[in-house]
């Protein structure tokens, strides 16, 4: 037909996030801080170092409920961890790209566990005839950059679980699974409100019983996903350092 299609601009659909509110409170009596003060320098110091964790899992959780589902990218099961993760990356990103038509050199972002760069160098110390044993993170990061990957290395995800690093119980083996997001850069956007902080506050009702509130502060914030989409995958390995098998043409010039 000689008439041209012609697409209209959509009305588009709005999406509403709302700020959540996170605070701490943290009371001290005056004759135990007369007496040991470096005892309540101690706990806010534990108590900044504690609310930041929970609130970077927190913001991460949010991402995580605003992306996919988890698919598994599968394998063969002796697959050893190094060349598995890095593959998963590539496979993940190539099918991202092509999927929103995006050109074959943009960089996407991967979120991974900091953990996992040691699962790489431990599984890389393992491979016979290298002298891997000391394995650079910024080596383990150019394995995911120059497959057009960004990893950001996140802290407070898949961990503190049973069976994961940070639990009561010591890890005893390495672990055999991990979760990562990929997006294009720009798909999430950390929003901030209002943020107090109110420091050392002394009033009648706290007077009363001879204490005081040795800290307090709120703030305020949000996960906004903006961009096409989030994808959740899962990665199954093995900490072994398993090589691909040789040809016999390289078996029989060893």
């Amino acid at each position: 037909s000689p008439t041209k299609p012609c697409v209209r601009v959509p009305c588009p659909d709005f999406d509403e996030e709302r700020l959540e509110a996170y605070g701490i409170c943290l009371t001290a009596g005056n004759l135990a801080n007369d007496a040991y003060p470096e005892a309540t320098a101690n706990m806010i110091r534990l108590l900044m170092r504690a609310h930041d964790h929970a609130m970077n899992a927190r913001l991460i959780a949010l991402m995580v409920a605003r992306s996919t589902g988890a698919t598994t990218i599968g394998g063969q099961t002796d697959d050893s961890a190094a060349p598995r993760i890095f593959n998963a990356a590539a496979l993940a990103a190539t099918d991202y790209r092509a999927r929103y038509g995006m050109a074959l050199e943009d960089t996407l972002e991967i979120v991974i566990p900091a953990w996992v760069r040691e699962v790489i160098r431990a599984d890389m110390a393992w491979k016979a005839g290298i002298d891997l044993t000391e394995v650079s993170n910024a080596e383990i990061d150019a394995k995911f950059t120059v497959r057009n990957v960004r990893p950001q290395w996140v802290d407070d995800w898949q961990v503190r679980g049973a069976s994961q690093f940070g639990n009561s119980s010591a890890m005893t083996a390495w672990p055999t699974t991990v979760d990562f997001l990929l997006y294009a850069a720009g798909t999430f956007l950390h929003g901030q409100g209002l943020s107090l902080d109110l420091g050392v506050v002394r009033d009648s009702v706290l007077n009363e019983t001879n204490d005081h509130t040795a800290a307090w502060s709120e703030e305020a914030h949000l996960i906004a996903r903006v961009g096409h989409e989030s994808r959740r995958y899962t990665v199954p390995f093995n900490v072994k350092g398993n090589s691909g098998a040789a040809s016999p043409e390289a078996e029989a010039r060893v």
